[in-house]
């Protein structure tokens, strides 16, 4: 079963922010950087539960798309997983 990939309104300021970062030095490579991670993130909608826990007491799952993590959750019922934070791996983790 596929899952719908529901993008935060947090996680799209983190991908903004990510995007208009690299775009100082290299406009192609903000693009490129910014498929990336909606790739990653759309790839979720097949089985979700390949990544590892974050935290699992919330069931916050992180992958990796080098040197970026999405932190995400999924909802087995309602088959829809929550892009909560694209963030850069050098940074401490995020708040949820």
């Amino acid at each position: 079963m596929d899952y719908k990939v529901l993008i935060t309104d947090a996680a799209l300021e983190d991908l903004k922010g990510i995007v208009a970062f690299i775009a100082e030095d290299d406009a192609s490579a903000a693009v490129r950087a910014g498929e990336l991670l909606i790739d990653r993130a759309l790839s979720l909608g097949t089985m979700p539960d390949r990544c590892p826990y974050d935290d699992a007491v919330r069931g916050i799952r992180k992958m990796t798309a080098a040197p970026f993590l999405l932190y995400y959750s999924s909802d087995r019922e309602n088959a829809v997983v929550h892009i909560l934070h694209f963030w850069h791996a050098s940074r401490l983790s995020p708040e949820f």
